[in-house]
């Protein structure tokens, strides 16, 4: 019996000592959250002056990171089929040489682009929900845009897309995550949103990993608690193959809402080089002939 009362005591008190860390990581996130939150660069109130026209008009926000050649396919494409959105380029990169090239980038595809300040970490989840957030409380809300969308960089657009069609009357839309019963979220690296819903809601793009959500999962108290996940529409998260010329073996390929293809891979991990050349060679097809369907093997 004293053993295991000893037994019972000790896990009792690893549970315990589990509760106590995982507290003091939400409390020590906060409080990094709105440290950051005030933070500005030198460039930012004429950065704010030079979007004020987007107001209660369509924004699409890709935060960058890293991956210059990602973003100007992305960027190239959604002039062909992003339609009825401005695009806003959030620069969340760690290397100055790679920020310098990415605003290049913006510029040559006559895109708005910001620096976001600096936040040293190496945890990807904890870097993309400040980013989100500071451009949330900082821009969106400045800007109060109609509706607004967060995109990945290595989300390629290939169909024509309209936000309004997409959200179809929802306050929100996107691709659904979560991995713990009873609780879900928007993937942050595809989400809409119905700017008026959300104004008077407190939004938190931090995850919060005790409900086994991602990046933005801390808006689950104050907005998707609400709602009933299955009276709401997401967008479908599918795999086709590709067939190149150079690749006849063809490449499974992530795509979402059958409009965007997700490269994947190519942020923290930067796993983006073994699959540079394919989709470097998919690029220049599709600058050929924009129909992607007719790369599928039939």
């Amino acid at each position: 019996m004293k053993v295991l009362s000893r037994i019972n005591f000790l896990l009792k008190s690893l549970f315990d000592l589990k509760l106590i860390l995982t507290n003091f990581r939400f409390f020590r996130n906060e409080l990094l959250l709105k440290f950051y939150l005030r933070q500005r660069t030198p460039r930012f109130y004429g950065f704010i002056e030079s979007i004020k026209t987007l107001k209660n008009s369509n924004v699409a926000i890709v935060v960058a990171f890293e991956q210059p050649w990602a973003l100007n396919w992305l960027l190239k494409m959604a002039k062909k089929n992003l339609k009825k959105t401005s695009i806003l380029v959030f620069d969340n990169s760690r290397k100055l040489v790679l920020r310098q090239k990415i605003e290049l980038v913006c510029k040559k595809n006559e895109v708005f682009y910001y620096s976001l300040p600096k936040y040293r970490t190496r945890h990807v989840n904890r870097s993309h929900g400040m980013a989100l957030s500071w451009i949330y409380t900082n821009v969106v809300k400045t800007l109060q845009p109609k509706i607004f969308g967060f995109i990945d960089h290595d989300l390629i657009p290939v169909s024509p897309i309209d936000f309004f069609k997409a959200m179809n009357a929802q306050p929100f839309y996107g691709s659904v995550t979560g991995n713990k019963p009873g609780f879900w979220s928007l993937w942050a690296g595809y989400c809409l949103f119905d700017f008026n819903y959300l104004a008077d809601k407190k939004i938190n793009f931090l995850y919060d990993f005790t409900k086994g959500l991602d990046t933005g999962g801390r808006n689950w108290d104050s907005l998707y608690s609400h709602f009933q996940k299955n009276q709401l529409a997401f967008a479908p998260s599918t795999t086709k193959t590709i067939y190149l010329p150079k690749f006849k073996n063809g490449m499974d390929v992530s795509f979402i809402d059958n409009k965007w293809i997700h490269i994947g891979g190519i942020s923290y991990n930067n796993n983006f080089d073994k699959k540079f050349n394919f989709f470097k060679s998919l690029a220049k097809e599709l600058a050929l002939e924009p129909d992607w369907k007719r790369l599928l093997r039939k």
